[in-house]
């Protein structure tokens, strides 16, 4: 992917008919979350959501 050769550190690809999230990563393998799932990530210590709330907050 260009974003993370240009040094972005990751990726979030939405697809919406699947209803899954895939994070890609500068220097691991793609991770694909669907339904209830937990999306976790170091870069955001933070965060505490599944793909499911994710598509139920954006209303898709």
């Amino acid at each position: 992917m260009d974003y993370l050769s240009a040094g972005v550190d990751r990726v979030w690809v939405v697809y919406p008919p699947m209803r899954s999230l895939t994070v890609f990563f500068a220097d691991l393998p793609p991770e694909t979350y669907r339904g209830d799932r937990q999306i976790t990530d170091d870069l955001f210590p933070n965060l505490a959501v599944t793909s499911e709330q994710f598509f139920i907050k954006a209303g898709i």
